[in-house]
Parts: structure tokens; C-alpha cells; sequence
């Protein structure tokens, strides 16, 4: 194996523990916001591209499909979030990977959140190991900012990203760019991406990667929201 596809192959991993389980956030980054107090989101989402899954264990097409869900609940100052989701159709399905993040408001217009994700509940294709992280997200009016940093295996990343709302047909359209670091801080994978609310039961989700190596890459995803 060379130094290139080690490279490769390490950021693949590193950032497919950022996608499975997913923590609400920008693209391939957490941020310290929590899903609502007693809402579900229910996500289907694919990767696609020249890049996407070019390094599978068993081909580009290998675990190009997931589905899961999170939910959230409040406890006086305290936000908690967890999910759980896992690759489907493709080979075997699995393994159910598992999420969660405790959060809460150190400041007016503060957010500061601990979380892990990626934590495999089976061993079914299992590859990386969990990414526990920490994030402040502060927003400034004119765009929020989100910094933290995040702890994995050959795969210890600063996380950083900016976004901001707008409304259009009077619902809420979230353009986001975040920024992390792959194989153990050895380049960087920024990203671009967007969030509309369709309804307040919907929400579309698309994001493409730019990585310093290798080819591009794009995520689409669909949620399902729901309270009880």
C-alpha cells in the first residue's frame, strides 16, 4: 500500500465515522446543536460521485445507502441528542452504528456540546473507531460559527464551519462550509452544502466534498421530522 492510498483510506475511514450515526451538524461536521425536545428525525441518505466510496472494501458501490434516526430531549439546561443508523441493501447490511451528544447555552447566543459517534453496536463490516469531539457554536447575527475538535484513531480533526439562514417561499434554507482534517491531520476535506425545509415535517439535506486528495464527492439526504 502506498503513502497516497494509506492517506486515502484513512480519511475514508475517518469521515465514514463522521457519516454513520450522524450528529446534528454541518456536512462532516457536529456542531452543539441538539434535535428538539421530544422531535424524531427519521434519515435515509446516499453517496455519490467519482469519490464516493472509492475506497470500499468490496467496491465503489458498497455501503452507498444508509437509513437511521435521532431524537432529542431536554432536561432543564441540559440538550440531549442520540441515533442510531446503519448501511442498508447493499452485501450485508450493517453495522448499526450509535450516536449521542450532550449540550447546553454557556452564553446568550452560545451553544457548547460533548458527543461520540460512530460507536458500532455489531461487527458487521466494521471499520473505525468511535469519534468522541467537543464544539462551541456562537452565533454572531450575521453568520454562526462552529469550532471544535475531535478525537478517533488516525483520525484527531479540528472541526470548523460557518453557516447562516435565509427564507425562501418562507421557509427556512441553510447554506453552510465546514472544514475538517483527515488522516490524523494530514490534509484538510472542506465541504459545501445546504438544508431547506420543505414543510415542517421535511427536511432535504445535499452537500458535496472537496478533498486536497482524491476526487469529489456528493451526499443527499431526506429527513422525516416528527414529534411526540
Amino acid at each position: 500500500m502506498t503513502k497516497q492510498t494509506y492517506l486515502h483510506l484513512t480519511a475514508a475511514l475517518t469521515l465514514a465515522t463522521c457519516a454513520f450515526a450522524t450528529p446534528s451538524g454541518l456536512n462532516n461536521i457536529p456542531t452543539a446543536d441538539t434535535v428538539p425536545h421530544r422531535t424524531v428525525a427519521i434519515q435515509a441518505f446516499s453517496s455519490f460521485g467519482p469519490g464516493a466510496n472509492q475506497f470500499a472494501a468490496n467496491g465503489p458501490d458498497e455501503h452507498s445507502f444508509w437509513m437511521g434516526f435521532k431524537t432529542g430531549l431536554q432536561f432543564d439546561f441540559l440538550n440531549l441528542e442520540w441515533g442510531m443508523d446503519s448501511p442498508m441493501i447493499t452485501h450485508e447490511s450493517g453495522p448499526l452504528f450509535f450516536q449521542t451528544k450532550l449540550g447546553f447555552e454557556p452564553w446568550e447566543n452560545a451553544k457548547l456540546a460533548v458527543g461520540v459517534a460512530g460507536i458500532a453496536l455489531t461487527d458487521i463490516n466494521r471499520a473505525g473507531d468511535p469519534f468522541t469531539y467537543a464544539v462551541l457554536s456562537h452565533d454572531f447575527g450575521l453568520v454562526r460559527a462552529h469550532a471544535g475538535y475531535g478525537v478517533q484513531t488516525n483520525g484527531n480533526s479540528f472541526l470548523l464551519g460557518l453557516d447562516r439562514n435565509w427564507k425562501i417561499f418562507d421557509r427556512t434554507f441553510n447554506l453552510n462550509v465546514d472544514l475538517v482534517q483527515a488522516a490524523d491531520q494530514s490534509f484538510w476535506l472542506p465541504a459545501v452544502g445546504w438544508k431547506y425545509d420543505v414543510s415542517k415535517h421535511i427536511v432535504l439535506e445535499w452537500w458535496t466534498n472537496f478533498p486536497e486528495q482524491g476526487k469529489s464527492s456528493h451526499i443527499a439526504k431526506i429527513n422525516f421530522v416528527f414529534k411526540f
